[in-house]
């Protein structure tokens, strides 16, 4: 048996495999638009709300690394938790903001905000990075805020879940 190797690999243009390659077990595929990795944190079913009355940021546990495997890859971050709340009676709004390598990433709304005449929602948002330099560890973080000192607010309401994904993408 023999083995080619090429730099770029085209399936046949008709038949029942038209335009597919396949690829050999334990080979990788590197293809703009395919996963390389997937980096999850996940907490289900928290025992209690998770939630602050504090102006400054604290850490809400969700935090996850990833090492891009290739410096022209897109890292998207998901997040979500079902269910955010502002107590009632409060006045404050709950604040978010999402740390790469402890240094602020986006704007003030970059990762989310619940105020008072929201009640219960989730806390989603999704960025997206690119020009992170390959072999070099990035940690995603989430933290949050009241913005009203002695205001509880909630970024996970009890029997409630945190999830934060981040996927490399090849480009």
């Amino acid at each position: 048996m023999s083995t080619l190797q090429v730099q770029t690999l085209q399936g046949p243009t008709s038949g029942a495999d038209s335009n597919t390659v396949r690829v050999a077990d334990g080979h990788k595929l590197h293809a703009k638009g395919h996963v390389v990795q997937v980096q999850t944190f996940h907490a289900d079913a928290l025992a209690g709300d998770l939630g602050t009355s504090s102006t400054t940021f604290v850490n809400s546990g969700a935090a996850v690394t990833i090492t891009p495997q290739f410096s022209n890859s897109l890292i998207v971050c998901d997040f979500v938790t079902p269910m955010s709340k502002i107590p009632g009676g409060s006045t404050g709004s709950l604040n978010n903001r999402l740390l790469l390598n402890n240094v602020e990433y986006g704007g003030s709304y970059t990762a989310g905000y619940t105020d008072i005449d929201s009640g219960y929602n989730p806390t989603v948002f999704k960025t997206v990075h690119e020009g992170l330099v390959a072999g070099t560890p990035v940690e995603f973080k989430l933290q949050f805020r009241s913005s009203v000192s002695g205001q509880i607010v909630l970024l996970t309401y009890r029997n409630s879940s945190i999830t934060m994904t981040l996927t490399e993408i090849a480009q």
